[in-house]
């Protein structure tokens, strides 16, 4: 507190004097405290102030961090990907807020450029679309229900400091649906004529829009080459036989796979090949002559003949006619010719026919000097001595 200074008043002679200036002694003294006390109210009244101020300076801000999220973010984007018609959980943790305030949920969306608020406190402005729930006293929680791809945006949780300032921190929400191979718009199993043109279709729907690749099955080739063809339409220009088969169409995005069999059936006369064109066997012993028969529809047993000079040939005990069928309507007819005979040797032609036509292989059977396997009558001497040593085998093998 300042010094109070009080000046020393002159001698006075007469007691009028005197008491003028004690009087002026005394209004200059009460002045001076007057002014003293306003002076140390006013410094009060700047001292609260600037209190204030510093109060509000160097107090800590409310510290806003989304601390978890259900999916949690991706590892190379930072943002929360889920699929459609899934729920999504965000918390967001305060410190330091203060009483007044409330915490606030906001989301943007890229075609919209003004924020649209969810929520004040607890309170879901639409609680179809939106929950909150606090599982902690410095916590609020929002659950995204059933997400669409409206949902998809920025979302941000904020507490207002002053005025129009607030401290946010926020998460952007990317939505994705597995790929749905769509029946309306995909080929369905289709039946063409050899040489026909065909176009196999596949579309799908998704978020990210699905990748659509064609392969055949077992990795089999396709007709335009190669084994695996990307595009929605897989066009063959000509459809051949070796084209029939199974196609499958896969579509695929980050979200998963979705994949549709399209079988393509082809109908062609049949293909027949000799499997040797020039058989020769010495007489007497055994010879099969075959040939390999492909078509579509597959040639029944009775639709595939053997001649001999343009006459048919009958089952007997020396000849016999056996038609194996096979994978990929592949039939293998052979004939067996036990115990050749001079008469044997000569043209053979094997054919086959279907609907959409007919062929036929020829084999040239002729003389050899040099044998081929053994005599029909060896090997069964053969097979015969064999059963026997393994039944005796037995017999020894159950004494034992």
């Amino acid at each position: 507190m300042p010094a109070l200074r009080m000046r020393r008043a002159p001698e006075v002679k007469s007691k009028t004097t005197g008491q003028r200036k004690v009087a002026e002694l005394r209004f200059v003294i009460c002045f001076k405290f007057v002014s003293l006390d306003y002076t140390m109210t006013s410094l009060g009244i700047i001292g609260g102030v600037f209190l204030l101020q510093f109060v509000a300076v160097f107090t800590d801000d409310p510290k806003v961090r989304i601390i978890a999220t259900d999916p949690p973010p991706d590892p190379v984007s930072g943002f929360i990907i889920q699929e459609k018609d899934k729920d999504v959980q965000l918390t967001c943790v305060v410190e330091n807020k203060p009483l007044d305030v409330n915490v606030m949920w906001m989301y943007q969306t890229k075609a919209d450029s003004m924020p649209i608020q969810i929520s004040t406190a607890t309170r879901s402005l639409d609680a179809y679309r939106w929950a909150l729930d606090k599982p902690s006293p410095t916590a609020w929680r929002l659950r995204i229900q059933n997400v669409q791809v409206t949902d998809e945006g920025l979302y941000v949780c904020k507490v207002q400091v002053v005025n129009q300032n607030y401290v946010p921190d926020q998460r952007e929400l990317r939505v994705v649906q597995k790929p749905q191979i769509s029946d309306l718009d995909t080929s369905s199993d289709m039946s063409k004529n050899a040489d026909d043109p065909a176009r196999l279709e596949c579309y799908a729907t998704g978020r990210p829009t699905p990748l659509i690749k064609w392969t055949r099955m077992a990795g089999e080739l396709l007709p335009s080459g190669g084994t695996e063809f990307q595009g929605n339409v897989l066009v063959i220009t000509r459809v051949q036989a070796d084209h029939a088969g199974i196609y499958k169409c896969t579509a695929e995005n980050s979200a998963g796979v979705d994949t549709r069999e399209i079988r393509l059936t082809v109908s062609f006369r049949p293909e027949v090949v000799a499997n040797n064109p020039f058989a020769n066997q010495a007489v007497g012993y055994t010879k099969k002559l075959v040939c390999n028969i492909k078509g579509y529809p597959p040639p029944t047993p009775e639709q595939i003949s053997w001649t001999k000079e343009g006459q048919p040939i009958i089952s007997d005990y020396r000849r016999e006619v056996r038609n194996i069928p096979g994978a990929s309507n592949k039939i293998t007819s052979i004939l067996y010719i036990r115990e050749v005979l001079p008469q044997d040797f000569g043209g053979y032609r094997c054919s086959a026919v279907n609907e959409k036509g007919s062929l036929y292989a020829t084999i040239q059977f002729t003389e050899s000097t040099i044998p081929s396997g053994p005599r029909a009558s060896a090997a069964i001497l053969s097979f015969n001595v064999a059963t026997c040593i393994m039944l005796l085998s037995v017999c020894l093998l159950q004494r034992l």
